[in-house]
Order: structure tokens, then C-alpha cells, then sequence
């Protein structure tokens, strides 16, 4: 018998050491190929790093912030996307203007662009904007265009679904719909919001891979999204466009992982060549 709870404490003990640490601070980078006839050929290996959910604050410490910032720059991204809950206390400002000090170290080839998400409203609405904007970066409601040569590709960035939602339409009705379109997202669910523009890729976090997922079954019991098949990795939206969503960095209720740990996507284009 003594046997036996001491199999059940080294097991829940190892649990509890993957679930609190291992999975929430030892972040992985996986590689994702995106494969389409739209990208250009000079983007071909074109290399997008996406950090989400960094979750800044009580056990999310600067030191650590630091630490994932520095592995990012590492894998040397041609672009790098943030889109948003860079925070995670609400009604607070200090963590908000903290983070911004630090977000600016993240370093792309091309460039780095923001948005925010719903923590970021949460801690304070007007300063997580004006913050956003202060920083240059912002790519809330604008496009822009990165070249290679004569060719490029549009990257557009939304708002949050839940808090500061825009349109689709307005944000890319001025580019051309050949050109190989990206739209950045914090919620996932901003891709089945109604519109007539056309988007190649949305790239969206939020969900935090359900942080809890079932081993063998793929499935996360908690997502805080209506469309329950926005979890993790590449989906389809209700008009059928590609989504690919992060599990991103940090935590939400309660501060483990398990079977889902913390990660910073890359997200490699391929140029495929039409039959």
C-alpha cells in the first residue's frame, strides 16, 4: 500500500512539475509551411515568427520576457507579428507601460507589427491604444506592404474582436486581391465576421491552444471562442479561408499547461507552382 501512494505522489508530482513549469516556461518554436500559389516566388522561405498571449505580470516575470524576446530574435524572422494580451491584470496601467518598454527589443529581418487584444483593453482601453500607437509598429486598422523585388505580399492588422472590433473590408479595400493577403488578429473569431475582401491568411492567439488539451483526442474541454474548432494549428473559417492559430506564451484561470505547451509559431511561406 505504501507502494502505491508513493507511485500516486511521484506521479502527481511529475504532473504538476511538466503542467506548472515545464510546459508553461520551456517554449518551443514550431515550424508551420504555408503552402500557396498566390505567394510570390521571391517569398519562398519567407519566415514570420507570431507571439501571442504573452501574458506580462504576476508569474509571467521580466526576466523571462526577456529571455523568450532574446530566443525570437535568435531564429532571425523575416517578420514578426504580435497580436496582442501582451498583459494580463485588469485596470492596470503598470503593466501595460512596463511591457511596451520591453516589446520593442523583438527584432525582424523586415519588420515587426502589432496588435492588441482583449487583456490589453482590459487593463486600460485608451493607453493599451495609445501605447500601441506610440510604439510605430501598430498595424490596427492600415495595411502594409513588404517587397521583395518587384514582387510583395499585404498584411493587414484588425481589432479585438471582443473589444475594439473593425471591419475587414475597410481595412483592405484598397489592396489588390491577387496579391498574396495576411490579416493579424488577436481572436481567431474575427475571421467569421461577415466580408467581401478576400483574405489568403489569418494568423490570430487568443485561445491559448485551450491550454488544457486530451491526449490522443486533439480536443481542449475550455475555449474561450463560440467556434470551438478554433483551437490550435491551421483551420478554416466559416467562409473557408485559412486561420492559423497560436497556443501562445502565457496562461489564463489557472497557470498550467498540459499537452499544450508554451510556444511562438513560425510560419514559413512557400511558393506553390499552379498545375
Amino acid at each position: 500500500m505504501k507502494k502505491f501512494f508513493k507511485l500516486i505522489f511521484i506521479s502527481l508530482f511529475i504532473l504538476f512539475f511538466n503542467s506548472f513549469v515545464c510546459e508553461r516556461y520551456i517554449v518551443r518554436f514550431p515550424i508551420y509551411e504555408i503552402e500557396s500559389s498566390k505567394i510570390p516566388k521571391s517569398f519562398d522561405g519567407y519566415k514570420i515568427a507570431v507571439v501571442s498571449d504573452l501574458h506580462y505580470g504576476f508569474l509571467n516575470p521580466e526576466f523571462w520576457i526577456r529571455h523568450v524576446i532574446e530566443e525570437i530574435n535568435e531564429k532571425n524572422p523575416d517578420l514578426i507579428v504580435g497580436i496582442g494580451d501582451y498583459v494580463k491584470k485588469r485596470n492596470f496601467d503598470e503593466e501595460l507601460i512596463h511591457v511596451w518598454k520591453l516589446i520593442p527589443l523583438l527584432k525582424g529581418k523586415d519588420a515587426e507589427v502589432f496588435v492588441n487584444g482583449n487583456h490589453d483593453h482590459w487593463a486600460n482601453h485608451l493607453l493599451s491604444l495609445r501605447l500601441l500607437e506610440k510604439s510605430k509598429k501598430s498595424i490596427r486598422n492600415r495595411t502594409i506592404k513588404i517587397h521583395r523585388g518587384n514582387e510583395k505580399i499585404i498584411v493587414g492588422g484588425l481589432g479585438d474582436f471582443w473589444e475594439d472590433h473593425i471591419p475587414i473590408d475597410p481595412i483592405f479595400k484598397k489592396t489588390d486581391p491577387k496579391q498574396y493577403r495576411i490579416a493579424i488578429a488577436h481572436n481567431p473569431e474575427s475571421a467569421d465576421t461577415p466580408h467581401t475582401e478576400s483574405i489568403d491568411l489569418f494568423i490570430a492567439g487568443h485561445t491559448h491552444g485551450g491550454q488544457v488539451r486530451i491526449p490522443f483526442l486533439h480536443l481542449s474541454p475550455i475555449l474561450p471562442v463560440q467556434n470551438k474548432t478554433y483551437d490550435l494549428g491551421m483551420k478554416k473559417s466559416m467562409l473557408g479561408e485559412s486561420v492559423f492559430i497560436s497556443g501562445g506564451i502565457g496562461w489564463s484561470i489557472l497557470p498550467i499547461r498540459f499537452n499544450c505547451p508554451a510556444e511562438v509559431p513560425i510560419l514559413i511561406l512557400r511558393h506553390k507552382k499552379e498545375k
